[in-house]
């Protein structure tokens, strides 16, 4: 489809005509041809037609882009187009004037020209913003892939660190490891059920964190402990899932599994107007060695982060006091968006 024709914008081409039909009344009038009434009534059609005839360039321009075709062949082309265009014009023109028609044969070839050279202006713009769009996709692509890979690295992250913690109870307490076990199958139930989800509520999100802890609890017992503080309104935004998981692994296997004494894991989730905050705090031992794998689950939130916000969220950590805190801001993206 023609795109002078499209969302409407023939009607800023039409009044773009308007000062032509002016012109050739005008004309009309100072050659004693008949009042004003009488030479718009006849330049009308004249203009609506040769309007009609000057959207024609557009194929033109299209057979004979700027980029294909030397100088040469475009000029050659142009003028012949706009000899024929006026002449066509100028033949239409017979039929309601009198005669003295040169002057609007002149006119037509300077008015097709002009509009040869609009629509190879506009035929740039278009390839220009089509060329865009597809870099435009192509990132969202690329950023949709990423994202997919990085989501699925949480799952067997969080699988091998299980089902080494059900190893170990094996040879410990069977029937802890059993209850483990029943556990990290409803956890991998209800990560199944989000799918490809792209965002999921916080409500959602919280409850896969509760059937993680549940299962570290089997694990480790009174050692473990857990608090939140959740805001109600923050329930309904959407996040990206399992963004909290790497958080919550990371606070239990490199915090409370390093001390003999266990300690909370305390989950907090508050919205603003605009933003929303998830954090989680844990108490840690200065002296224990970092494990292998360290930060490799915060790296991969940061990643997850970027691909679906860009420079809109952002990831902290910080030790302090034997205390570390893992906090996500955000910008809000509401239930239904």
């Amino acid at each position: 489809m023609h795109p002078l024709l499209a969302e409407r914008r023939w009607i800023l081409y039409g009044l773009a005509w308007t000062p032509v039909c002016a012109l050739l009344a005008y004309f009309q009038v100072r050659s004693g041809a008949g009042n004003w009434l009488a030479s718009l009534l006849t330049a009308a059609p004249l203009s609506a037609f040769y309007a009609a005839i000057c959207l024609t360039p557009w194929f033109l321009c299209r057979r004979n882009p700027l980029s294909e075709r030397s100088a040469v062949t475009i000029v050659v082309t142009s003028v012949a187009a706009s000899l024929a265009a006026a002449a066509i014009w100028a033949a239409f023109a017979q039929l309601i004037l009198d005669g003295g028609i040169g002057w609007l044969w002149a006119g037509g070839v300077l008015l097709y020209l002009l509009s040869i050279t609009f629509h190879y202006l506009l035929s740039e713009l278009e390839a220009l913003r089509a060329s865009r769009e597809r870099e435009m996709q192509s990132v969202m692509m690329a950023r949709e892939a990423e994202l997919k890979a990085l989501r699925q690295q949480v799952n067997p992250h969080f699988l091998f660190n299980s089902l080494n913690s059900i190893s170990a109870l094996t040879s410990i307490d069977r029937e802890r490891a059993r209850r483990m076990c029943v556990q990290l199958a409803d956890f991998f139930r209800l990560s199944l059920a989000i799918g490809d989800r792209r965002l999921i509520p916080v409500s959602e999100e919280l409850a896969l964190a509760r059937h993680y802890l549940a299962i570290e609890q089997v694990r480790f017992a009174e050692r473990l402990r857990v608090e939140e503080r959740v805001e109600p309104a923050a329930l309904a935004v959407l996040v990206p899932p399992l963004l909290m998981q790497p958080l919550i692994e990371n606070a239990v296997k490199h915090g409370i599994a390093q001390m003999i004494e266990g300690g909370v894991v305390r989950i907090f989730v508050a919205t603003g107007e605009n933003d929303l905050m998830l954090a989680v705090e844990n108490r840690y031992d200065p002296e224990s060695p970092a494990p292998r794998g360290a930060g490799v689950g915060l790296e991969n939130v940061r990643r997850r982060l970027a691909a679906v916000y860009g420079g809109g969220a952002r990831l902290e950590a910080r030790a302090a006091n034997s205390m570390y805190r893992a906090e996500i801001r955000l910008l809000k993206k509401g239930a239904g968006t």
